[in-house]
């Protein structure tokens, strides 16, 4: 058995150093040395399994097993190994679960954002682990992260709202908030929970989320609106009007009110009044003239908590959310904002050119990415987003190369600059690009023989979403991606489960054309 620990070493070193970067790594002898005693070697083993991507499928069971080793770090590793590979779920949700246990406070985080990842698949797993005093906590923290697909957890976290501690309480009031309208089964034990005072405000929040405040609660919560505590307050004002939607008069006094609070002195109530402003999506004929006025008359930092409020209320608050942009501290945030409206920006794409030259590399990144978030709308964009590809260096190459691919057809005149970044030594500028070709002009017969070798090479790439956007890019070609069909038949057994359903779909859209 000595002699495979050595191979895994020597592989390990190898790669350490570069001098194997071209040969195919030895699996066998990572595998081996996941068993072997030295713990510094088996986290570095479990590391380099992570690195490989889908050539390291066949180490799956494994990493499963190094789930139990001894050493801290090895555990942490194989959960983000295996969060990278991505296995089917019925393979790490058991193993994941009983993490939650874990007595390293870091690998049950780890475990914890594994699992929020595979979402409802998780649940009945995480309903068990409700059911145990120690690991209710943690089963909570993840059932938030999961959200409305955690409906099937609903009656399991309304026992643990009355569980006799306070951070469990807290813990599931939240996370039935998360999941909304469909813990409407649990507001009976939520408006018991408000009788705490160190319950009150995790369970108006909550009903303010599920939608539904029963007669004693509601009494209780108008009661609170005009409490000495900024932050009851704060969130007692947003749950009226978010459950009385049709009072416009409550929404007025709200929005009021809440702008007020994003001045409080307590960070807490600001947060709250921020959020709060945000998710209530109130008509943008009431809220639209109270904002503008608090951003004409307001701080920085008041500013800053209005955005979301002001992006909540739609494409009718461009102007002013560009406007706003003169805060420099405040750009990435506000172009941000004005990406994640999409199409409804394009007023904006103008001002979103203008700060790919910005000083701020941040506010550079996220102009890239907000003029792709819109799409065919940032047409205008195209010439300049062709001069930064053949000019900027580094990240701005990839913003570009990627909003151009999102722009679609209106991104023809491009195509001359992409098909020359196809050839780059740099691989991921290089797959960007062929990516952004297929996505202009995926009938294109002269860029098909320098875009489908780049492809190819992209379905071995360490990120699954990476390998799962080359594997859709190849079936968009047809049959100008008939080379790819071998490459594609081996990457069927792609560990990841949507990358496995990009690769059928291609194979399927070549065989048909």
């Amino acid at each position: 058995m000595y002699h495979r620990f050595l191979i895994g070493s020597l592989c390990l070193v190898m790669l350490s150093t570069g001098r194997a970067m071209a040969a195919e790594p030895d699996l066998e002898g990572l595998i081996a040395a996941l068993r072997s005693p030295d713990e510094r070697l088996r986290v570095r083993a479990v590391d380099e399994l992570g690195r490989l991507g889908p050539q390291a499928a066949p180490a799956v069971p494994a990493l499963v097993r190094a789930i139990a080793d001894p050493e801290p770090a090895v555990r942490r590793k194989a959960v983000e190994a295996l969060g990278r590979l991505r296995p089917d779920p019925e393979v790490t949700v058991g193993p994941f679960v009983r993490l939650m246990e874990d007595s390293e406070p870091s690998v049950r985080l780890r475990a914890l954002d594994a699992l929020a990842e595979y979402g409802e698949a998780a649940v009945p797993a995480l309903v068990g682990l409700l059911e145990t005093d120690r690991a209710a906590y943690w089963a909570c923290l993840v059932l938030n992260e999961i959200g409305p697909d955690a409906e099937a957890a609903v009656p399991a976290l309304a026992e643990r709202v009355s569980d006799p501690r306070a951070e469990v309480r807290r813990e599931a009031i939240l996370a039935l908030a998360e999941i909304g309208e469909a813990a409407a089964p649990a507001v009976d034990a939520i408006t018991a929970a408000m009788a705490d005072e160190v319950d009150r405000i995790p369970a108006t929040y909550a009903l303010g989320r599920i939608g539904q405040l029963p007669p004693k609660a509601e009494s209780w919560v108008r009661e609170n609106a005009h409490a000495p505590d900024p932050l009851l307050r704060t969130v007692s004002v947003w749950a009226l009007a978010r459950v009385h939607p049709e009072d416009g008069q409550l929404q007025e006094e709200a929005i009021k009110r809440l702008v007020e609070s994003l001045k409080s002195e307590a960070p807490q109530a600001r947060a709250a009044a921020a959020r709060a402003l945000a998710a209530l999506e109130p008509d943008p004929d009431i809220a639209g003239p109270i904002l503008e006025d608090a951003l004409r008359t307001a701080d920085e930092q008041t500013v800053a908590h209005a955005l979301d409020a002001m992006a909540a209320l739609g494409p009718t608050m461009v102007p002013q959310l560009t406007a706003a942009l003169r805060f420099e501290a405040l750009r990435p945030r506000i172009v941000f904002l004005l990406g994640e409206m999409g199409a409804d920006a394009e007023h904006a794409v103008e001002t979103l050119v203008e700060l790919i030259d910005d000083p701020n590399r941040r506010v550079q990144h996220e102009a890239l990415v907000a003029l792709a978030k819109i799409g065919p709308a940032a047409r205008a964009a195209v010439p300049a987003l062709t001069v930064t590809l053949r000019e900027r260096e580094g990240p701005c190459k990839y913003g570009a190369a990627f909003a151009l691919g999102r722009i679609g057809p209106d991104a023809e005149a491009a195509k001359p600059e992409l098909l020359k970044t196809t050839g780059s030594q740099d691989d991921t500028l290089a797959l960007l690009s062929a990516w952004a070709l297929a996505q202009i002009d995926p009938g294109c017969v002269q860029c098909a023989p320098r875009t489908v070798p780049v492809l190819v090479r992209g379905l071995e790439h360490p990120e699954a979403n990476h390998r799962r956007e080359a594997a859709a890019a190849l079936g968009s070609l047809g049959p100008l991606a008939e080379s790819a069909v071998p490459a594609l038949e081996q990457a069927v057994g792609d560990p990841d489960v949507g990358v496995r359903a990009a690769v059928t779909a291609a194979l399927e859209a070549i065989d048909q054309t």
